[in-house]
């Protein structure tokens, strides 16, 4: 299945706030996401959605997609070429 499909089906929209998907996705609390957002560290891209310093975080569905893609490529990288794999 499409990983960017099936967020859309979780979350029902395209664009969500940072704080939805920060401990389930990142292990990071919302405060720290925040932080990291505003430092440009934050792992998946992250914008405000006004011009004011209190406007929500948000991210973008298909970039954590993506993300979270590359995550499970990794890892099935490493798995196949782990010793107990063999």
């Amino acid at each position: 299945m499409n990983t960017a499909f099936l967020l859309m089906a979780q979350f029902n929209k395209a664009v969500i706030p940072i704080t939805d998907i920060c401990e389930e996705y990142f292990g990071l609390s919302a405060p720290t996401a925040k932080n990291y957002a505003k430092a440009g560290k934050f792992p998946i891209p992250a914008f405000r959605a006004g011009k004011s310093n209190k406007a929500i975080w948000m991210i973008n569905i298909t970039d954590l997609a993506e993300h979270l893609d590359n995550l499970r490529d990794q890892a099935k990288k490493d798995h196949i070429h782990s010793p107990k794999a063999a």
